[in-house]
């Protein structure tokens, strides 16, 4: 009858502190590494994410352009602060109606606008020009910084050859570095302006 007595205060004994404690830190080392791997899964996303973001806008920008710059007849600067050498924005003169002569409706700008988060730019490709230019935004918020650069040796208005340099991300300081792109493009219509 003692032995039934033992096993039975035995059984009635319950939890002691010490399995406690080790339950404790056992729970705490388990949802130490599930909260990291979800940090790290998030922190996968967010590059992905920017990643593909701004390889998609830098390719619309790309071919956009690229397109505009072969068609051109002339690359046209119009001198105007802040950027009158025309390194910032684009000009180009696409004669639409192959007249040799060119009118305000065949000056097409691409140009850098601050967005309103202080750190990056809205791309503008801008047809015409005065009042009557119709404004399209290529791109939103990923433009860090564009600069133009024309054949060397030549003025712009001589210029066959156009190189941009494109740095773009779509959110400074979270997921990847900043990414840059470049094209040369050389204009094919260049006829006498």
């Amino acid at each position: 009858m003692s032995k039934l007595r033992r096993i039975r205060h035995q059984v009635d004994a319950g939890v002691t502190l010490v399995e406690i404690l080790v339950t404790m830190l056992l729970l705490g080392v388990v949802g130490t590494l599930v909260t990291s791997a979800v940090i790290n899964a998030s922190q996968g996303l967010v590059h992905a994410d920017d990643e593909n973001k701004g390889l998609q806008d830098a390719k619309v920008i790309l071919d956009r352009m690229g397109r505009d710059v072969r068609e051109a007849r002339g690359v046209v600067c119009d001198g105007l602060a802040p950027d009158p050498t025309c390194t910032y924005h684009l000009q180009l003169w696409v004669d639409s109606n192959s007249d040799y002569a060119k009118t305000d409706n065949e000056v097409i700008t691409w140009r850098l606008e601050p967005d309103t988060d202080g750190e990056h730019y809205d791309v503008f490709r801008i047809i015409g020009t005065g009042a009557s230019a119709v404004r399209q935004r290529e791109a939103s918020t990923l433009i860090v910084q564009t600069v133009f650069t024309y054949q060397a040796g030549t003025t712009i208005d001589k210029s066959q050859i156009v190189k941009m340099d494109l740095t773009y991300d779509a959110r400074v300081g979270q997921g990847t570095q900043t990414r840059s792109a470049s094209f040369t493009a050389r204009l094919r219509n260049k006829g006498t302006s």
